[in-house]
């Protein structure tokens, strides 16, 4: 075996490695927080289990579909549609269900946007240049794909640190918290004195989340500049890249949705001035 041939090989290997154990880290952070937010349902477990198995049976309809279709090029609208369909459908019930926005305002914003998002997408980011620098994928698509989700994994992190202040002047103790416990904990106190300080610091998490949505949508694009190129990223359409668009994306991009839901709002309850 050439050391080219032992090169690739391990690229695979340890690409199949990694994806796998970010599936798996994703889905197990999905079950454990269903088993929380429902702590004091008496569905606790079905619901909890139902979580689980839509992301198994989900990720898996969609990677046999694309990996069983021959070209990258013909498989991008299921790619599409994997990616965003999840993010689509919980738009729209966020415009339309006032029970559903409820539900949403309760899930822990260090969830939603870092304990996820942060380290999955570093890794990813890191994985694209591999495959580039291995001579796999078309430097339109790592380029963009990669810094991208890189950046973006690495200031989820501070975007959580900027909404601590909105956590601390509201007497929250606990590191899982939401809007809906922010609500809770202001009533009959006033936070005149930090109100401006939290408008930037908003402002800053806000566009922190909005670059990690925006990089979903310029990695799609570069891939599709790429195939107007003539350079079709094959790899992108078969196992373990395919875990990426059709398993961890959508997963991360629902979450950043939840996220942005709640940060806007924080908006709203500042420029009504709720908080006084």
């Amino acid at each position: 075996m050439t050391d080219e041939k032992t090169i690739q090989l391990t690229l695979e290997y340890l690409s199949f490695a990694v994806l796998g154990a970010l599936v798996l880290f994703q889905l197990l952070h999905f079950v454990m927080a269903g088993w929380r937010f429902w702590k004091e349902s008496p569905w606790r477990i079905v619901r909890t289990l139902a979580v689980g198995a839509f992301w198994v049976f989900y990720g898996l309809f969609f990677v046999i579909t694309v990996t069983g279709i021959p070209s990258y090029k013909e498989a991008v609208p299921y790619v599409l549609c994997g990616l965003y369909a999840p993010s689509l459908l919980a738009i729209v019930l966020l415009i339309l269900s006032q029970k559903f926005r409820k539900f949403v305002d309760r899930m822990s914003l260090r969830w939603t946007i870092q304990s996820v998002e942060g380290p999955a997408r570093m890794i990813v980011g890191i994985l694209f240049l591999f495959w580039f620098f291995a001579g796999r994928l078309p430097g339109v698509v790592a380029w963009v794909a990669g810094p991208g989700d890189w950046i973006a994994g690495f200031i989820a992190f501070h975007a959580v640190r900027r909404l601590h202040i909105f956590k601390d002047v509201a007497g929250i103790g606990n590191q899982h918290w939401s809007i809906s416990d922010f609500r809770k904990g202001i009533q009959g106190k006033s936070f005149s004195p930090y109100k401006d300080r939290m408008k930037r610091h908003l402002n800053l998490a806000i566009a922190f989340v909005g670059f990690g949505i925006l990089d979903f949508i310029l990695a799609p694009a570069s891939t599709a500049l790429s195939i107007m190129l003539g350079e079709v990223p094959e790899e992108m359409g078969r196992l373990p890249l395919t875990l990426i668009p059709l398993v961890l994306v959508p997963q991360v991009l629902l979450l950043e949705v939840f996220a942005m839901h709640q940060l806007i709002g924080f908006k709203r309850l500042l420029q009504t001035n709720e908080i006084k």
